[in-house]
């Protein structure tokens, strides 16, 4: 991505790069918190799993709104949004083993 020049040109590009920061962010944070879930899971501290589980779906459903609104998915590139997407579902398919595997 290229440097504009003019000043709110450099403003937007900064704001493209941080809202692509902030949408991988989350998306690490969704792993992290299915990663614990699974753990706790597998240890019997259902509670604390259950927590975790709800952080995860909190931060994927972040991603989800931000992609479905033109006036943030728009500043992003077509590789970026695939990239996002394909996450998206890995990260689904992740929750839902989850959730079929532990709850009951």
């Amino acid at each position: 991505m290229s440097v504009p020049s003019d000043p709110s040109g450099k403003l937007q590009a900064d704001s493209d790069i941080n809202r692509l920061n902030f949408l991988k962010t989350e998306l690490a944070l969704c792993l992290t918190f299915s990663t614990i879930a699974a753990r706790n899971y597998e240890t019997g501290n259902q509670e604390s799993a259950e927590r975790s589980m709800a952080n995860s779906e909190k931060a994927y459903e972040t991603v989800v709104r931000f992609l479905a609104d033109p006036k943030h998915s728009k500043h992003l590139t077509a590789e970026e949004l695939q990239d996002l997407t394909a996450e998206l579902e890995r990260l689904r398919e992740k929750l839902d083993g989850l959730a079929q595997q532990f709850r009951r």
